[in-house]
């Protein structure tokens, strides 16, 4: 099973809230209406919808072992 690093660029988040719907056990919205990160370590596919669903673009995902980005 694929393992993943999450990374959210706050400057670019919207507050949109996809990504919540999508992934609520790895990422919330904050007080102020950003996404944050619950866990930025994983190995659930959620994690790859909640990155693709942001209109900002604010949300990365890379495999833990190559480090390289896949969503």
């Amino acid at each position: 099973m694929k393992s993943y690093r999450i990374e959210i660029d706050r400057s670019l988040c919207s507050g949109f809230g996809s990504c919540v719907e999508l992934a609520p056990d790895l990422i919330e919205l904050d007080a102020s209406g950003l996404a944050a990160l619950r866990s930025g370590e994983t190995d659930d596919p959620a994690a790859l919808e909640a990155a693709e669903s942001c209109p900002m673009g604010a949300i990365s995902v890379f495999e833990r072992e190559s480090e390289a980005q896949v969503a």
